[in-house]
């Protein structure tokens, strides 16, 4: 009898195959997103931080770490899983800011908010390479 091996990269990598699941939650994630992002900030609150990060921009570094992660789950069947997911998600960030130009949202287009972003699509990106290095199809 072979003794299969506990690093098969197949053994740990087959959860990813539901790529049906993945699109949809990363459906529903970037619906979610899309409204908390143009939705107008009614609340006039006192900003809070977190060593002295603003609680926005952990937020969209957050977020932004969250939705690459679903795009490349979503993705990972498909050719540049992680290359697809990257684009999307500062297709997406990049698009929300810019809408926020537009006063009909009542928001307010801010650099540093892309930067957290790009910030957190980053780290998603060492992570998925770093952990499914030898799965990612390029």
């Amino acid at each position: 009898a072979k003794i299969k091996n506990i690093l098969d990269a197949e053994a740990y990598t087959s959860w990813l195959q539901a790529d049906k699941i993945f699109k949809t939650l990363a459906f529903y994630a970037t619906l979610i997103v899309v409204i908390f992002s143009l939705k107008p900030n009614l609340l006039i609150k006192q900003p809070w931080s977190f060593t002295f990060i603003r609680e926005d921009h952990l937020l969209h570094f957050i977020c932004y770490f969250g939705m690459t992660s679903l795009y490349f789950f979503a993705f990972y069947t498909k050719q540049n899983a992680l290359k697809k997911s990257l684009i999307y998600s500062l297709a997406l960030g990049g698009i929300l800011e810019l809408l926020q130009l537009f006063p009909i949202f009542q928001r307010h287009f801010d650099y540093t908010d892309l930067l957290a972003n790009s910030l957190g699509m980053l780290s998603a990106w060492l992570i998925i390479k770093g952990f499914f290095n030898y799965s990612v199809k390029e």
